[in-house]
């Protein structure tokens, strides 16, 4: 006996939602900040700053530092899983074949 998966239709191919993936991404990298502004206070090196610096020009242990990251993190992973979920929504297609 044959199922049908619901809300996907055969004709179109796998998709994904895109609201998910930009819920998602910019929740990812916002955590992924704050984890790794956590880091900056191991005290016996700094394995975290290069990551801090691409979101923020403060101190990287500062409470700016948390804010403007976080706040910037959020906004990239929700441009890249906006990103992904586009170019895997546009080639869904190609998976038919």
């Amino acid at each position: 006996m044959a199922t049908a998966v619901t809300g996907v239709p055969a004709e179109t191919g796998r998709t994904v939602s895109l609201v998910r993936f930009i819920v998602a991404g910019g929740a990812t990298a916002s955590l992924v900040f704050v984890i790794c502004w956590l880091g900056t206070f191991v005290p016996f090196s700094s394995p975290t700053h290069a990551y801090i610096g691409l979101f923020t020009n403060a101190d990287f242990s500062s409470g700016q530092a948390l804010f403007e990251g976080t706040c910037w993190s959020l906004l990239f992973g929700a441009f890249v899983g906006a990103v992904f979920a586009l170019v895997y929504n546009a080639t869904a297609p190609l998976g038919r074949r």
